[in-house]
């Protein structure tokens, strides 16, 4: 029998980071789906990640357009009036055999999280969408404390089901709140249903 090889493939972050002036939330995941899964070139852009709509349905809102420029547009819009920013923990990775799930990304570069919150001093909470104690957000932060020589507080788990933390930078309170993700391997698992998931993230955003 042949042995088939895993192909590993580098990729930079496609779009990096978007963080509107003013924004007091940082959503932050572990890295964009394959291109081949875009529906448009934004965050999660997965046609089946449900972020979107549970944003939608956390702030009252209904996304018109699901694919192309518009979608792009209309989310970059949606996330300016919501003060909200989006980044990735993985500037620049390792892709594995085309796959996009995070046990497949392998960390060459992590996003300088410190830099963006110097940026944008009003941000005061950081909400991860992937718990994964190595490979997923939470994961990568934690590493990202330890390449900074810093310690980093293990977030508790609420009766909510969120998981909670919080650090100081330069003086500046920072929480952490770990939602389950919008991942279809999340939601397929039926761990919880549509409106508890939306009702998690509603709470993230109080």
């Amino acid at each position: 029998m042949a042995f088939k090889r895993d192909i590993f493939e580098i990729e930079d972050h496609p779009f990096g980071s978007y963080i509107p002036q003013g924004s007091k939330y940082l959503i932050i995941g572990t890295f964009p789906t394959h291109r081949r899964n875009f529906a448009f070139n934004f965050f999660y852009s997965g046609g089946d990640n449900v972020l979107w709509r549970m944003l939608g349905e956390v702030f009252g809102y209904s996304f018109e357009h699901t694919k192309g420029d518009k979608a792009v547009t209309e989310r970059k819009q949606f996330l300016e009036k919501n003060s909200i920013g989006m980044t990735d923990m993985l500037e620049k990775c390792y892709r594995k055999n085309n796959f996009s799930t995070d046990e497949n990304l392998f960390p060459i570069k992590l996003m300088d999280i410190f830099s963006l919150l110097d940026r944008h001093e009003y941000v005061h909470r950081l909400i991860l969408t992937s718990r994964g104690d190595v490979i997923g957000a939470l994961g990568l932060l934690k590493t990202y404390f330890l390449q900074n020589d810093l310690i980093f507080a293990e977030p508790k788990r609420r009766s909510d089901r969120i998981m909670e933390g919080h650090f100081l930078h330069n003086g500046r309170g920072i929480d952490i709140l770990v939602p389950y993700s919008p991942s279809p391997r999340v939601t397929g698992k039926s761990l919880i249903t549509p409106a508890e998931h939306a009702e998690m993230y509603r709470t993230c955003f109080k």
